[in-house]
C-alpha cells in the first residue's frame, strides 16, 4: 500500500459518519475531465488531465471498486488531498 493509500484510509476510518456529508458537497462533473459524458470519470478520462494518474491510484479514490470515479469518491480524495481540482 502506498503511502497515499495509508494516508486516504486514514482519513476514512477517522472521519467515518462525516463522509455521509459528501453527496451534498459533491458537484457535477467536470467536462474538462468527462469527456464522455456520462457523469463518471474512467480511468484515461483520469490520465487526460492528471498525467501522474497510476491505476494503483486510480483504484485507490474508487472507493467503491466499479471502475469509475464518482462525484463523492472525486471530493472524498480532493478533501484528502490525493487530487487538486483541475484549473479551469
Amino acid at each position: 500500500m502506498t503511502p497515499k493509500s495509508r494516508n486516504l484510509m486514514a482519513v476514512l476510518v477517522l472521519c467515518g459518519g462525516a463522509f455521509a456529508a459528501l453527496p451534498a458537497l459533491a458537484q457535477e462533473p467536470d467536462a474538462a475531465i468527462d469527456v464522455n459524458g456520462d457523469g463518471f470519470y474512467s480511468f484515461p478520462e483520469m490520465l487526460a488531465v492528471y498525467a501522474d494518474m497510476t491505476e494503483e491510484g486510480f483504484r485507490t479514490i474508487d472507493a467503491n471498486g466499479d471502475g469509475l470515479i464518482d462525484m463523492e469518491e472525486f471530493a472524498a480524495a480532493t478533501e484528502a488531498g490525493l487530487l487538486t481540482p483541475p484549473e479551469g
